[in-house]
């Protein structure tokens, strides 16, 4: 049956003319070889890890160390593939949770460091891995397979497997990315950069607001655990929770920090979680309920300040001004500009603390400067 489902999902046994066996010997785990597997026991998963490496490890081999993953993240993935098709979406769920994020001595991010590249090709045990060059490497497969969808994932897959500079030979990560590249069209570099090379993990802090039914605003920021990374892009999934209990799962973009996104939403929000499928590499990520000013004021900067002659408003490219009033500290309105001017003169101002009421498409923002 496993047989069956990685010809279906892949192609034919590679070595089809000839039979497929297990040896039994007195070591743990196994050891495939080409049509033979030497076993430790007769598990599913073991079955199923030394059967995929016929395709992934012996129909094309890692041309390098540093390259293992081919071999080995293939085959723990192709194993996980057993457990969606054979047992469901619950269990295969239950391992991305313990892979991704959990108190298991199996799940990835319990360290900031490591990358799936393998660096350091005179250590055996970091070449053989089980955090990095295993699992590590199988959920980069299932971000790649989350990033460009079933078909596009499986056919370049398909292929790489078919590409006759490879069978029955060695290949590199750079050849498994032109396939995947040619298949979806998309380019992969800072993909690769991102969760093959660099090392760690991101934790996500969404802060939302919600003033109005008809815009939903959502800021996310990233911290990287190790600074081999300066921002890890990804596809962000969220669960929407309205009121009433309907839910809502939609994908983001995401690519900077401080990423706006303004979402025509009619409905009242009461929740949002991060990733609740487990289909992206984080730990420690946070929601927090804001406010349109919390959520504002990362894209509205007023420079100097403090100020002495001509006031400056910065507003990245998600802001649109519509008016900014002034007030001096008993309340009077000293100055208003209706207009998407971002320069305004403060000469004849009095020296001491104003407060700037700022109004945008998005909302209003309230800030403070100092006139010297």
């Amino acid at each position: 049956a496993i047989m069956d489902l990685f010809g279906s999902l892949f192609e034919l046994y590679p070595f089809a003319d000839e039979k497929y066996g297990h040896a039994q010997f007195g070591w743990g785990g196994g050891m495939e070889h080409t049509t033979m597997s030497f076993m430790g026991n007769f598990s599913r998963g073991l079955i199923a890890h030394e059967l995929a490496h016929q395709w992934f490890g012996d129909k094309i081999t890692c041309g390098s160390w540093k390259d293992i993953w081919l071999n080995e993240s293939f085959a723990t993935y192709l194993t996980e593939l057993v457990t969606e098709n054979f047992d469901g979406d619950v269990a295969f769920k239950n391992w991305r949770n313990e892979i991704v994020d959990s108190n298991s001595w199996r799940c990835v991010t319990n360290s900031p460091n490591g990358s799936v590249f393998v660096t350091d090709t005179t250590s055996v045990g970091r070449i053989f891995d089980g955090r990095l060059s295993y699992r590590k490497g199988a959920m980069v497969l299932h971000m790649l397979r989350y990033k460009l969808g079933d078909v596009d994932f499986f056919q370049a897959i398909k292929n790489y497997l078919a590409d006759p500079n490879l069978v029955y030979g060695y290949a590199k990560t750079e050849d498994l990315i032109q396939h995947f590249e040619a298949q979806s069209g998309e380019d992969l570099t800072e993909f690769f950069n991102d969760w093959f090379i660099g090392e760690g993990h991101p934790s996500f802090d969404l802060t939302y607001s919600q003033e109005t039914t008809e815009n939903l605003r959502i800021r996310i920021n990233q911290t990287q655990s190790n600074a081999s990374v300066s921002f890890f892009e990804t596809p962000l999934p969220i669960l929407i929770t309205e009121v009433g209990g309907t839910t809502q799962l939609i994908r983001l973009e995401v690519t900077e920090n401080n990423q706006l996104f303004i979402l025509n939403y009619v409905n009242d929000v009461v929740s949002i979680e991060i990733d609740p499928d487990y289909h992206i590499i984080s730990k420690n990520n946070s929601v927090t309920l804001g406010t349109i000013s919390t959520i504002l004021d990362a894209d509205i900067k007023l420079l100097p300040n403090p100020v002495k002659d001509v006031l400056e408003i910065q507003v990245t490219n998600a802001i649109d001004l519509k008016d900014v009033i002034i007030y001096n500290s008993l309340g009077q309105k000293v100055r208003q500009v209706s207009s998407k001017i971002e320069q305004i003169s403060l000469k004849d101002l009095s020296v001491g603390v104003y407060v700037i009421e700022i109004y945008t498409t998005q909302g209003k923002i309230i800030k403070k400067i100092i006139k010297k």
